[in-house]
């Protein structure tokens, strides 16, 4: 059978639904669906799995293509197409392991499994395989394995197509033609009225599906009837659909061939060419408005969609809400037994909502049966009646389908934590797994962890080096394992690794031997990849961290490469406290922004107060987003935090300042999220040994004093999920990376008690509610990364300074928005436009003209504006260097985003301009894309002038420059592409027509020589045409762009080239071949010439097209990143103007760059590291910007000699000479 029928084995779908299950109860906002629902949404186009195939139907009427679809006992496959946007489905049902249906199993609860991205699907695509979209669900209930696929593939025949079909006046048009080349052929075909594409395409097909003859059918290209109705206007739909072109062995005559299919089979298989000839005769019939059998019931039993038809109580049923009955996965004329049925059902898949499923349940049932109301209540009941079981312990019950009432002895758990494991060996499922066993060990007294027997578990051992370990035990660590333990990836270098090693040792609770271990493996790793540099760098590392138990310091090898200063000349840096460097980044550069500093500082001058009426008057950003009290206090909490921190930052004469734990919880979350983080998540961070911190007290004003101490964790089994202190950031681009956890090595086991009365009460006055937001902004959830984190986090730090500050005024383009420090400094105003491109032809004048008519304008105030890199060209990591001829200017990466793009067919088009600049302007170079990071360098100049970008009058001077240059970067990219194609001839023909240099460039030479003079002069009108059109075409794009001077498009035909073209005639000595191989290299030569000669002259067009800019910004700071799609670290390069040198701030070192801009800017461009970019209006640097310099120590604190003050860390990207 073929593959795409194939069924996976039953453990392999047991490792499905359990990935399921765990995904449903990692979810935000978990989703399951009964199967009538699931049904209804993919019937309704409303399922969010489905999302990437856009077909624009809301309502699909599928039909049924029978030829095929099939049933089987175990297996159900329908083929369907939709009768209103005609886009085909593969819907797949597995049975073999389904339970029937019961009183605790009414309907299958399907859990979204094994989506595939555009790219994914994009990969597979082969043949006649032409998936867009797939999505798969399987049911969650214990015991019960049905699983259900859904593929989605475009239409057959396109709407360009479809138009043509019905299209009379070019039928009109090919006949008038074919009259005028052969009248008497064409004399008895008066009109095309009795013509039908459509018929004459479905008698085609049909012919080809009943033909068993191994010789392909024939469609002779200058039949009449064809050469009117079809002629040459839909050759490629017609090689889509199997046909490809030819000549008559006979006759030599052209013709159509029809591909000769595959052996008929019942059912047919899908995805092969007579598959696609059955798909495009259905579209036809649909087209054609014929009968066709409705998919219905095949739908229904592949879905299992059913459901009892019982009487429907109006009155009560218009009482459930559309909110409950989604997150029961239900539809509101169940019956009241079903909304029980799935509360329970949901509450058992995700323990940590069971109230909010519950509730729901009830809600929907109301007062219509008992029977229902009672299973709620009875099922709710056993967890009253337990307040001893805390919710983690009942969770683990739930997860091994237990309870405690059960008596199962702790022996019964081990079991099927064994069962469960192998099914599935991931780490993922390994820690899930462990973490539910622990709870249950909690609950029976017992250390079940250390009762797992490895083997009963089916763990193999890993590979990977071996050798004797440090503790002498004979097993080495493999790499996977010393990957995982340092959270690294293994093409980090040393310089990178470095880092996250010294996270580790600073953790005293990190076993050193297992640090060194981890290190030494990585080494031999790279020796064997035939890197011994990178090995030997490693292994003085481990021999240093053995004798020292310390991180050796990396010395400058250069004295012409950065100039460095003892420590405490440089700005302060900031601690790592756990996956923080992207945050210790943005802090960083915000410190040194004169507007934010001193608005931190003198805070004071700046709040918003907190009163309700105020408040609730509070609009920010560009949006005008209200914002509520609670939401006014975390932003209010977060500037003193800032303003604790920087004011550590003046005062500190350590190496660095360490930010608190509460301030990195509120800037890596939105107000919203914090608000809503559900209080028995874990904490982000390692617990510090604190107290809970009392409500703060007042100061004379009456607001809270701000507290940067140590912030709050509670001690208990949540810890163990948390992340010790690490400097790994994932990046992974698709948010389902798992983050790497490192043990706690002391686990207390006194739990604490959880924070008392929190949300349950509205607290009554500003204080409280003061403390309220405390507690949860100490224990706000944070989990792991994602590529657009550094985008994330810089956009809840302006949202927390928005909120936190009065209004300014309005903003002078968008008056209904208000301003404030923030949106006056760092807003760009950004006008999108979308305007009409038809294009009309005025009486007598044959020149076409554009109407650029504005549909829709839209101002829109951005935090940032987006730079494109060129795409990456290979796979997973995009490109790291620029020697690939993959790195491209800001300027180029930002036209991009401002370029003038064709939409609806030509018919429309849109555009961005900027319509007013803010003092300091952020672009975000946009790294992330499905295939992971794109590593193309973007060449980021000292100086950017954007002139170009900004907003001008239709007609004026810099309107029509625009205008020119997306003509010219249009013709430039066609030119480069005739350019890299290299076919066409670079010398003249020779008169004689054996001359080497046409015999080399036509290996068809002599066909083309005894061709007879009716198939030439087909070839030449053909050529003729084509030529004509693409002359115009260059004309027309040239004269937009003002590379051409405006003539008619007779003066055209009076140029010696035309000439030849329209007005052949043959010479003596000359053959009909000779002459028109003449007129064919001469129709050719000027769009060769194009290519060659005028691509120099575009590009200094291009480059020139924009005198006299003003705009100008410099460059003030970078963010950057190296590193992969799963882990990574962040830094920032900040500009000092006064001292005209760069800092590189690497959390905790701070390195001092003397060599001047050009040189740091020309080692980050080499790279694809940039990630944020920072310019500041180059008339106003001074007054926006600086470094503040740091308080000096005291002379009895200052290191003596040239020793450790003198060590730096290398900059990133620099080559160094070694020290003399």
């Amino acid at each position: 059978m073929d593959s795409i029928y194939e069924l996976d084995t039953v453990d392999e779908i047991r490792r499905l639904q359990s990935s399921a299950r765990r995904g449903l109860q990692a979810a935000r906002n978990p989703r399951a669906l009964s199967a009538p629902r699931l049904l209804r949404q993919f019937l309704e186009s409303r399922l969010e799995e489905l999302n990437s195939a856009s077909c624009g139907c809301e309502n699909h009427e599928m039909l049924l293509i029978g030829s095929q679809s099939f049933k089987l006992d175990h297996l159900c496959f329908v083929s369907t197409v939709c009768a209103r946007c005609r886009y085909h489905f593969h819907v797949k049902s597995d049975f073999q392991s389904a339970r029937k249906y019961s009183d605790d199993h009414r309907r299958h609860m399907l859990i979204p499994c094994c989506q595939k991205s555009a790219s994914d699907l994009k990969k597979e695509q082969t043949g006649f395989n032409d998936t867009i979209s797939y999505a798969r669900f399987i049911c969650g209930t214990d015991g019960c394995l049905f699983n259900i696929e859904i593929s989605v593939m475009p239409r057959r025949i396109g709407q360009v197509e479809v138009n043509k079909f019905g299209d009379k006046n070019r039928m009109k048009h090919n006949l008038d033609l074919a009259r005028v080349q052969d009248p008497e052929r064409y004399s008895d075909l008066h009109d095309v009225h009795g013509l039908s594409v459509n018929g004459m395409l479905h008698k085609y097909l049909s012919d080809a599906l009943r033909n068993t003859n191994d010789r392909p059918l024939r469609i002779n290209k200058r039949n009449k009837k064809f050469l009117v109705a079809i002629g040459s206007d839909f050759n490629d739909f017609l090689n889509s659909i199997g046909f490809y072109e030819g000549e008559d062995a006979e006759s030599d005559e052209p013709c159509w061939f029809i591909s000769t299919l595959e052996e008929q089979q019942n059912p047919t298989r899908v995805q092969t060419l007579r598959a696609r000839m059955e798909e495009t005769i259905s579209e036809l019939e649909i087209l054609n408005r014929g009968t066709t059998a409705p998919a219905w019931d095949d739908l229904l039993h592949a879905f299992q969609g059913d459901y009892p038809n019982t009487p429907m109580e109006f009155s009560s049923i218009a009482l459930i809400t559309e909110a409950d009955v989604a997150l029961l996965g239900c539809l509101s004329s169940y019956p009241p037994l079903y909304f029980s049925w799935a509360a329970i059902s949901l509450a058992k898949l995700c323990p940590q909502d069971r109230e909010k499923y519950l509730d729901a349940g009830l809600r929907c049932i109301r007062n219509r049966s008992d029977d229902a109301s009672t299973e709620i209540v009875v099922y709710k009941s056993q967890f009253d009646e337990s307040p001893s079981t805390d919710e983690k312990i009942q969770e683990a019950f739930n997860f091994f389908g237990a309870s405690p009432s059960d008596n199962l002895p702790s022996a019964w758990f081990l079991e099927m934590y064994y069962e469960k494991r192998r099914l599935d060996h991931t780490d993922e499922a390994k820690a899930t797994f462990q973490q539910h066993l622990k709870a249950i060990g909690r609950y029976f007294d017992e250390d079940l962890i250390s009762e797992i027997n490895p083997e009963l578990a089916g763990e193999t051992r890993e590979t990977g080096l071996m050798s004797s370990s440090p503790k002498g035990s004979g097993r080495r660590m493999s790499v996977p394992s010393a990957e995982r333990f340092l959270n690294i990836e293994p093409n980090y270098t040393p310089e990178i690794i470095r880092g996250f090693v010294d996270q580790l040792l600073q953790n005293e609770a990190i076993d050193r031997n297992k640090i060194i271990e981890a290190v030494d493996v990585i080494s031999e790793f790279k020796r064997q990849q035939d890197k011994p540099e990178e090995a030997a760098e490693l292994q003085q590392m481990t021999e240093f961290i053995k004798a020292t138990g310390d991180m050796p310091m990396l010395i400058s090898q250069s004295s012409s490469s950065p100039k460095t200063t003892a420590f405490t000349d440089a700005p302060p840096g900031l601690k790592n406290i756990g996956n923080t460097c992207y945050l210790n980044s943005l802090l960083q550069y915000f410190y040194n922004v004169k507007v934010i500093r001193d608005l931190v500082l003198d805070f004071d001058q700046f709040k918003l107060d907190l009163d309700e009426k105020t408040v609730a008057q509070r609009r920010t950003g560009g949006n005008g987003t209200s914002v509520n009290l609670e939401e006014a206090i975390v932003a209010r909490q977060f500037v003193e935090m800032l303003q604790g921190l920087f004011r550590d930052l003046q005062s500190t004469t350590e190496m660095a300042a360490q930010p608190s734990q509460k301030l990195a919880n509120t800037a890596l979350s939105s107000a919203r999220d914090i608000l809503e983080q559900p209080q028995s998540q874990p904490p982000p961070l390692p617990a510090r040994p604190s107290p809970v911190p009392p409500v703060p007290p007042k100061e004379d004003d009456g607001v809270p004093k701000d507290s940067v101490n140590v912030t709050v964790e509670s001690v208990n089994d949540k810890l163990e999920t948390a992340s010790s202190r690490s400097s790994q950031t994932l990046v992974d681009d698709n948010g389902d990376t798992p983050m790497s956890y490192v043990k706690l090595d002391e686990p207390t086991d006194i739990l604490a008690p959880p924070p008392e009365d929190i949300d349950m009460h509205v607290p009554q006055d500003l204080d409280e509610k003061f403390a309220q937001v405390s507690r949860r902004l100490e224990q706000s959830d944070r989990s792991g990364t994602s590529q657009q984190d550094v985008e994330e986090i810089i956009g809840n730090i302006l949202e927390h300074f928005m909120r936190a500050i009065r209004p300014d005024g309005s903003m002078p383009e968008k008056p209904g928005l208000q301003a404030d420090k923030i949106t006056k400094t760092f807003f760009t105003t950004i006008v999108n436009y979308t305007v009409n491109t038809t294009k009309g032809y005025s009486d007598g004048n044959l020149t076409p003209h554009s109407d650029e008519r504005p549909v829709n304008v839209e101002i829109v105030p951005e935090r940032w504006i987006t730079a494109y890199p060129e795409e990456a060209n290979m796979a997973s990591d995009g490109i790291s260097n620029s020697t690939t001829g993959t790195s491209c200017t800001l300027v180029r990466a930002l036209d991009r985003y401002f370029s003038y793009e064709a939409i609806d067919d030509g018919r429309r088009a849109r555009y961005s301009s900027i319509k007013t600049l803010p003092p300091i302007l952020h672009i975000c170079i946009q790294r992330s894309t499905p295939r992971g990071k794109n590593k193309n360098p973007v060449l980021i100049p000292e100086d950017l002038f954007l002139d170009r970008y900004m907003e001008s009058a239709n007609g004026s001077r810099l309107w029509h420059a625009r205008k020119r240059v997306w003509a010219i970067r249009q013709r430039i990219e066609e030119l480069e592409a005739l350019s890299r194609q290299d076919t066409q001839p670079t010398e003249p023909p020779a008169q004689d027509p054996d001359a080497s240099w046409f015999k080399t460039n036509e290996s068809g030479y002599e066909d083309f020589k005894n061709m007879d003079a009716e198939s030439l002069a087909t070839m030449a009108s053909e050529a003729v045409d084509k030529t004509a059109e693409e002359v115009e075409l260059q004309r027309m794009l040239l004269e937009d762009a003002g590379v051409l001077r405006k003539r008619k498009n007779s003066d055209l035909l009076e140029s010696s080239i035309a000439k030849k073209i329209a007005y052949p005639t043959l010479e003596d000595n000359k053959s009909v071949s000779d002459r028109f191989g003449d007129i064919l290299w001469y129709s050719s030569r000027p769009l060769v010439d194009m290519a060659i000669g005028e691509l120099k002259a575009l590009h200094e067009k291009e480059q020139n097209a924009f005198e006299d800019m003003q705009k100008k910004y410099t460059i003030h700071a970078v963010i950057c990143h190296r590193g992969g799609t799963a882990a990574g670290h962040y830094w920032v390069w900040i500009r000092d103007f006064q001292r005209n040198v760069w800092f590189r701030y690497n959390d905790e070192t701070v390195t001092e760059d003397t060599r001047g801009t050009t040189a740091v800017l020309n080692d980050l461009n080499q790279t694809g590291d940039p990630y944020y970019v920072a310019y500041v209006n180059d008339d106003m640097k001074h007054e926006l910007v600086d470094v503040p310099q740091r308080c000096r120590p005291d002379v009895e604190s200052t290191p003596t000699g040239g020793g450790d003050a003198e060590m730096v860390e290398l900059i990133e990207g620099v080559e160094m000479d070694e020290m003399a």
